[in-house]
């Protein structure tokens, strides 16, 4: 019997008109293939939390379009009212004692992370760490992470950093669970600002100057970089599954 070891929790709202424009495939499939050879798919626990705004309407389009596109994965799918809403959901249904938090616009890059999940969670129960991000950026002073440590005692290559984001990362359940027993009004309390005022930073994967190792696809469609990212992104997906056939 394989029991489950990391629940895979992602975030969602129907933020187009156009269905098409739905990212959720992308970031799971990139969870797969950066991580899927370790474990059974099953072992995975998924679970897509979608906001409906701002286009209610077309709620269960967005929904028939995620299962579309991740025919072969076992998924559930929570409704919510928001980030706030669907992070602390997530943090309450979650199984295992960690879990992957991934919005629907971040993929992963699979050459950039030469460790096993295995291996990094392992690292976070020696440790005891909470948090650990996978930069948007290449592993720099810079924004929120107002510094970048090599963190010297780690076996994985990690830098503590001073800031939390939304960007994708690895979090212990536990933890998370008791802020969410014992801080009051949590669900107003924000998953960035709010939540580094009552913990304090966290970790980043990869030693300083490590480039990045997510992408942004800006579910958006805002931002001319993450617009091109996107292209090249979805050019190269083409391309791949053009050369394995």
């Amino acid at each position: 019997m394989l029991f489950p070891l990391v629940n895979l929790n992602v975030f969602t709202n129907v933020t187009s008109t156009d269905p098409r424009h739905c990212l959720v495939p992308e970031a799971v499939n990139s969870f797969f293939h950066c991580f899927g050879n370790e474990f059974e798919p099953r072992q995975v626990i998924t679970r897509i939390f979608v906001d409906p705004k701002p286009h209610r309407d077309l709620f269960d389009q967005w929904v028939a379009t995620i299962r579309e596109g991740l025919r072969a994965t076992h998924l559930e799918v929570i409704k919510t009212n928001g980030l706030n809403d669907g992070f602390w959901r997530s943090v309450r249904m979650s199984e295992c004692d960690y879990a992957v938090q991934l919005e629907h616009d971040f993929v992963f890059l699979k050459g950039r992370i030469a460790h096993p999940l295995s291996e990094i969670i392992d690292e976070m129960k020696r440790s005891h760490l909470n948090f650990v991000r996978f930069n948007k950026r290449r592993n720099v002073q810079v924004g929120y992470d107002f510094f970048m440590e090599l963190d010297a005692f780690a076996k994985v290559p990690l830098c503590r950093v001073s800031g939390r984001s939304n960007n994708p990362q690895i979090i212990h359940v536990p933890y998370y669970q008791h802020l969410d027993e014992t801080i009051p009004f949590i669900d107003l309390i924000g998953l960035e600002g709010g939540i580094c005022r009552r913990s304090g930073g966290g970790h980043v994967y990869g030693a300083p100057g490590f480039p990045r190792t997510v992408q942004h696809l800006d579910g958006r469609r805002v931002r001319v970089k993450d617009s091109i990212s996107r292209a090249l992104w979805f050019a190269r997906q083409w391309i791949n599954a053009r050369v394995r056939a």
